[in-house]
């Protein structure tokens, strides 16, 4: 947990505890290996949840099963962008498939989103029950179109806006929405909630795609350059392109060309080219647009807390 949730602490280890008991369902050894997995995760999209509860003073004990809806689904969601992806690791540990069948992990993803969907029809409240199936439609649409445009040297600004909209900036605006649905706001006041986190999530990908770049892969769990080797143009490469005279090392890795050294060439030949630096003053454009959000919700701690989020989106090394 990142130390600026340290005021929520005791609901997120309430949500931690429910998540578990959910994980467990799936059965031994799958739900221990599952729970080890979630716990290091940054907690983020389960106190933005909390976060919009304690920002209208609602009743907690509903807040707790909307946040491990919320981590529930992304859980299940990594699970099935792994698969694809065909990723080694995720936060440092081993990811499903390469323990488990490929049969096996997409049951278990699968079986994650149902109880999700359970989950959350005890809360009663269809409303949230249509932005939830909406937010997992368009999730699934974008690692779509992310599998149907990898490979492909050159990529729009519009292709990959589209494309984190869909697989991270849906998801974040879902869980705001919903819990300020179960907050009983007002219509001003979800709209600026759901933009709040369509910003976050869009700052949030835009930085995550930069530190796939320069991170230190033992923080990320991963290695460096994830995204080139699986032929996914992101934006600091978009931001290469657009400026480069000559791209034929990165044109080479992203068709699957070459060996390490040139992956390890063509991400130092991105990074020198002040393509890291542009890419992250658009992530900082998204988090002004997320506080500027804000300014129409109730002053006070949460509040507070939400907009320090944002800017932690764009500040994080890992």
């Amino acid at each position: 947990m990142i130390p600026l949730l340290e005021p929520i602490r005791s609901d997120l280890e309430q949500v931690k505890r429910l998540l578990h008991a959910t994980l467990a369902e799936i059965g031994e050894p799958l739900g221990s290996e599952l729970s080890e997995t979630v716990n290091g995760g940054k907690c983020i999209r389960p106190a933005l949840v909390i976060l919009v509860g304690h920002l209208f003073s609602a009743p907690a004990v509903s807040f707790h099963k909307l946040a491990t809806v919320v981590e529930v689904l992304h859980t299940a969601s990594l699970i099935h962008d792994d698969l694809v992806d065909n990723a080694a690791l995720r936060r440092g540990r081993e990811t499903l498939h390469t323990s488990w069948s490929t049969g096996v992990t997409v049951l278990v993803g699968d079986a994650l989103l149902a109880q999700a969907a359970a989950l959350l029809a005890e809360l009663n409240r269809p409303q949230i029950l249509r932005v939830f199936a909406d937010a997992l439609r368009a999730m699934v649409a974008g690692e779509i179109e992310q599998l149907l445009t990898a490979g492909k040297a050159q990529c729009s600004r519009e292709g990959y806006y589209r494309r984190i909209e869909a697989k991270t900036a849906a998801l974040c605006a879902a869980a705001m929405e919903m819990a300020s649905i179960l907050a009983e706001a007002d219509e001003v006041q979800i709209a600026a909630l759901r933009r709040f986190g369509w910003e976050l999530g869009i700052a949030f990908q835009i930085v995550d795609d930069v530190l796939d770049l320069i991170g230190d892969e033992a923080q990320l769990g991963k290695p460096a350059g994830s995204d080139l080797r699986q032929g996914l143009v992101t934006l600091p490469t978009i931001c290469y392109l657009e400026q480069a005279k000559s791209s034929a090392v990165v044109d080479a890795v992203l068709a699957g060309q070459g060996d390490e050294k040139l992956m390890r060439t063509a991400i130092e030949t991105i990074c020198a080219s002040g393509a890291v630096d542009a890419a992250l003053e658009e992530a900082r454009s998204h988090v002004w647009q997320g506080q500027e959000a804000l300014i129409l919700l109730p002053d006070g701690g949460p509040r507070q807390a939400l907009g320090a989020l944002i800017e932690y989106a764009v500040e994080r090394k890992y």
